[in-house]
């Protein structure tokens, strides 16, 4: 049963960033395009997430209305996995997975909505999600502040290997911010849960996972430019190990290298705007980027030969 999920997500897995208007309102139309773009040119899984979409910005209704665009414009063609916003209770959670479910969404994010307070604490919530629900889910695995002490803390093996028991709870949402910790979830689990891997949405970490057994991974450049994703996961998988290095050496981490001072999650919703793939505006506090930065970020573009 356990190996029958790992190919159930495969290749890049590409965040959605939510577009506004400029009076800040989600513009949901937009959206639909966005992911109709995405799926023309070969996606086969998009995402919702806390972080790239902007959940923490968004009301609990705008966070399901945005689910809903994103299933609704993935018509079939395109594997939709949907997140829930980083708070509220166990029974609010179970609400947007239910969502979720109605409106046919292939997979449900959970986000744990509490510090960690040990695994007895944890373990409850995702038992009555999993009892209240009948729809695939994975975990988004990151750091949670430590509710007994200073710092955080991770996601222990033991706990992950009870939560990856249940029948449909079948993988998760790597973002451990820590190589030799990704690493452990890759030697202990690779075999036996989807792991979409790792935060920062850059192709060189797949690079270094794909030996350890990781067929998924976020898309980073695929936002804006899917086909080198594609063409990347393309050569790893077909023993290609030179041209997918050409692409994270020659293009991705030059690209990174320019763009990054100005925040990778600003840039990208400028970046797509450049590209004509949505509107630029953010909805505050998230930064809202100077001219000088938005003509940086075109100049790399032109550079590339993405836009011309």
């Amino acid at each position: 049963m356990m190996n029958n999920r790992l190919d159930k997500i495969t290749g890049p897995v590409i965040p959605l960033p939510v577009p506004f208007n400029e009076d800040e309102s989600v513009a949901y139309d937009e959206l639909s395009r966005y992911v109709s773009f995405l799926v023309d040119n070969g996606v086969e899984t998009v995402m919702t997430t806390v972080g790239t979409s902007r959940y923490n910005l968004l009301s609990w209704d705008e966070c399901k209305k945005v689910n809903e665009s994103v299933v609704k414009a993935c018509a079939g063609k395109c594997k939709s996995i949907v997140a829930n916003p980083p708070t509220g209770s166990t029974q609010h959670a179970i609400e947007f997975a239910q969502h979720a479910m109605e409106i046919g969404a292939d997979f449900f994010l959970v986000y744990f909505p509490e510090r960690d307070y040990g695994d007895e604490h944890t373990l409850p919530f995702f038992e009555k999600l999993h009892a209240a629900t009948d729809i695939d889910i994975l975990l988004h695995e990151m750091p949670r502040r430590n509710g007994t002490g200073p710092g955080t803390k991770q996601y222990g093996l033991e706990l992950l290997t009870k939560l990856l028991s249940f029948e449909r709870i079948v993988g998760l949402k790597e973002e451990a911010l820590d190589p030799e910790y990704s690493n452990m979830l890759l030697d202990n689990l690779a075999d036996k849960a989807i792991i979409i891997g790792a935060g920062g949405g850059m192709s060189r970490y797949y690079y270094r996972d794909f030996e350890r057994g990781a067929m998924a991974y976020l898309g980073g450049l695929g936002n804006f430019f899917p086909q080198i994703e594609l063409d990347f996961f393309r050569y790893l998988q077909n023993g290609q190990k030179e041209e997918a290095r050409k692409i994270v050496e020659d293009i991705e981490l030059k690209y990174f290298e320019k763009v990054s001072p100005i925040g990778w999650h600003p840039h990208l919703k400028s970046a797509l705007n450049l590209m004509g793939l949505m509107p630029g505006w953010e909805r505050s506090p998230m930064k809202q980027l100077k001219q000088e930065e938005i003509e940086l970020i075109d100049q790399v573009l032109i550079q590339n030969q993405w836009k011309k």
